[in-house]
């Protein structure tokens, strides 16, 4: 099921967005816009006509939009749609257009990273396994394809990926990622737990190597010279005086 709150307040954005070009045209409904070239166009530069390309668009187009990218603000009034037709599909329409959207990795490298927008894809994502994905897994599709994408979003470079999966796993409903998903998400983890520990004790013995060398270079600079404190100086010269008796006596005993 999707994420109600998340869904309520991306319609209320598509609303205020459109708003302002209902006001001026009030009077009469949008024309049509004919078309699947003239579709992708609208949809990819937007503007006014926007709204009703949005509602004219096949799935396989607004999809198309989507993989073409654009700024995250329009795609989320996209994946609005793609979500709102979802229980319109059937069965077999629904598991393609998952495919699709799994095959894409949720759209998260769609356009071109910038702070603000990556929150909004982090959010589109998200509305787009709720509403799209999870059914889907629940009903047993796409296993593989959930195997290699859930893994390959935790190990994704920038961190959305893993903020994702986090999401997702962290949200009250059953996540759908089927045991073979969640065992390569673990192998993924647990390699990545020892590449950080390996690097961790290269760098703990470099360090041991640098503090051994360093004391090396220390005692070339000082010749070599042991320095004696005063009462080591005294054992020293005790020590001798005693060796020196040591070998008179040796000496006297032989005569």
């Amino acid at each position: 099921m999707v994420d109600e709150e998340m869904l309520d307040e991306a319609m209320l954005e598509e609303q205020g967005a459109e708003h302002t070009a209902e006001q001026a045209d009030q009077a009469r409904p949008a024309a049509p816009v004919a078309g699947a070239r003239r579709l992708r166009e609208v949809l990819r530069q937007g503007g006014e006509a926007f709204p009703a390309a949005l509602r004219e668009a096949d799935d396989g187009l607004l999809l198309s939009a989507l993989d073409d990218g654009m700024p995250a603000d329009r795609a989320t009034r996209v994946v609005v749609e793609l979500v709102r037709r979802a229980p319109e599909r059937g069965p077999e329409l629904a598991d393609a257009v998952c495919e699709k959207v799994l095959l894409a990795r949720l759209y998260l490298d769609a356009g071109e990273p910038s702070g603000a927008d990556d929150r909004l894809r982090v959010r589109n994502a998200l509305m787009l396994y709720d509403g799209l994905v999870r059914p889907c897994a629940q009903r047993g599709g796409t296993p593989e394809l959930l195997a290699c994408v859930v893994p390959a979003l935790w190990a994704a470079r920038g961190g959305a990926g893993r903020e994702v999966v986090r999401r997702i796993v962290d949200s009250r409903q059953p996540t759908g990622f089927g045991e073979r998903a969640w065992k390569e998400l673990f192998t993924s983890a647990a390699e990545e737990c020892r590449e950080h520990e390996a690097a961790a004790a290269t760098a703990a013995r470099r360090g041991a190597r640098r503090w051994w060398l360093s004391r090396r270079l220390r005692r070339g600079e000082d010749g070599g010279r042991i320095d004696l404190q005063p009462g080591q100086l005294w054992v020293s010269v005790l020590l001798a005086v005693i060796s020196v008796a040591l070998v008179l006596i040796v000496v006297l005993a032989a005569r």
